[in-house]
């Protein structure tokens, strides 16, 4: 089985240790060969043609190869289409060299959409498989029109075929384990920390409702070290000291207590902006614990007793329904990015910064329209009309971007965070002037 393994933090990984263990239980002599540092029998680094060239030179010595199929591993570090279309081609080799099973976590379907050389390509390897398998019927007929492939040829796998619980107690002693109130409405947001998981969603959702004898609680942390996800962990430390009713346990926690806080809950939120398929949910269905999941991927074929939302004002309503509380329904807007982070953040901060119970309208200073002149910067791309510059820049660009992406990011976070100091220090200042008593006569 080619995948990632534990105690690499991936949810793919845990996924891997429950298939390997059911699988072994069931009598099969089962290897695990992994791209990251593991407890994997063996190790390869993909995600480049050199390391799907070595894995096909191990692949001939075995009977059936298994792949957790997703990008990061199979294309991870690759800059080209050729080089893509090399790997693609690699893959196709290996289908052919032994009986192979893809397990489908997620694909890209941008490149094979707009290019007929890689739609081609995935398909040979799709088609020489000895097996595919997904997990939802959404992700089988979507796979199925980028592939090119007929929808039987692709076999459905329940996601949590191979889940087991790693703890069993009742929701008072895991409660009393994890230190949480015994009486309070908990709502649990859990898994890595990224901007695609939305639960920077969930607690702006909070921050509207304020619902008395409740909590929200945002377990985990993030996957890897890498700027963007450091700068999206920060905005939910932001967003958490707004109120001393959230609560972020930014640490990465382990198959027993990742139970434990599923049976301590009350509902478990997961307001995805894009998924295939939620490990959480299923296990969360181990414990019977309800759902509050954005109706993106193929969540809805998870389970029928999900409460599926589409947009802020759902969530916050289904939200509310969880804890008992009543709110006001946000008018329909399409689940999309809406409002910025940074957006929403100013005016969690202005609501903090109030001295009354008067909401600031202040109009903004001059320092405020200047600071709103500055862009973020990006990285630079090489374009040329010629080749060879395109590519002498692409050359230059690796061998000193470790140097530059730090710069770049360092200079765009402290302009995030001279506006948020300049919003802060001006909404005070407003309602101190606000509450000034006018002068003696």
């Amino acid at each position: 089985m080619v995948t990632p393994y534990a105690p690499y933090r991936d949810g793919i990984a845990a996924y891997a240790v429950q298939e390997v263990r059911r699988r072994r239980a069931a009598g099969e002599d089962l290897e695990v060969l992994s791209p990251f540092p593991s407890a994997a029998h063996h190790h390869i680094r993909l995600g480049g043609v050199a390391g799907m060239a070595k894995l096909a030179a191990m692949a001939g010595r075995y009977d059936r190869l298994v792949i957790q199929f997703f990008p990061e591993m199979i294309f991870g570090r690759t800059r080209t289409g050729a080089e893509r279309l090399a790997i693609w081609t690699a893959l196709a080799g290996i289908t052919k060299l032994v009986p192979t099973e893809l397990r489908i976590h997620e694909v890209q379907y941008q490149p094979m959409r707009e290019h007929a050389s890689e739609r081609r390509a995935a398909h040979r390897v799709f088609d020489q498989a000895a097996e595919i398998t997904v997990h939802t019927a959404q992700e089988r007929q979507e796979l199925a029109d980028a592939a090119g492939l007929s929808p039987m040829r692709i076999k459905l796998l329940d996601h949590g075929t191979n889940f087991a619980a790693h703890s069993r107690m009742d929701q008072a002693e895991a409660r009393s384990l994890l230190g949480l109130p015994p009486d309070d409405k908990v709502l649990l947001c859990i898994g890595f920390l990224q901007a695609h998981k939305g639960f920077d969603r969930a607690i702006q959702a909070f921050l509207r409702l304020d619902p008395d004898g409740a909590s929200l609680h945002v377990v985990g942390d993030v996957r890897v070290y890498h700027p963007e996800l450091e700068a999206h962990a920060r905005t939910l430390a932001m967003l958490a000291e707004l109120s001393p009713k959230v609560h972020l346990h930014r640490r990465f926690v382990g198959d027993a207590e990742f139970d434990t806080w599923l049976q301590a809950a009350d509902t478990v939120v997961l307001p995805y902006r894009e998924i295939w398929s939620s490990g959480v949910v299923e296990r969360a269905k181990l414990f019977e614990t309800p759902v509050i999941a954005a109706a993106v991927g193929g969540i809805a074929d998870q389970s029928s007793s999900i409460t599926l939302i589409k947009n802020d004002g759902e969530l916050m309503a289904a939200m509310a329904r969880a804890v008992g509380a009543e709110a006001a329904l946000v008018s329909e807007a399409e689940w999309t990015e809406g409002s910025s982070d940074y957006m929403s953040i100013q005016a969690e901060i202005r609501r903090r910064a109030r001295t009354d119970d008067r909401p600031l309208e202040a109009d903004p200073s001059p320092v405020q329209d200047r600071l709103a002149d500055l862009e973020v910067l990006p990285m630079p791309h090489p374009i040329s009309l010629k080749p060879w510059i395109n590519q002498t820049k692409s050359l230059i660009g690796r061998a000193t971007n470790w140097q530059i992406h730090p710069l770049v990011v360092n200079a765009n976070e402290s302009t995030t965070a001279l506006r948020d100091a300049i919003t802060l220090l001006e909404a005070r200042v407003a309602a101190l002037e606000d509450r000034r008593e006018p002068p003696q006569s």
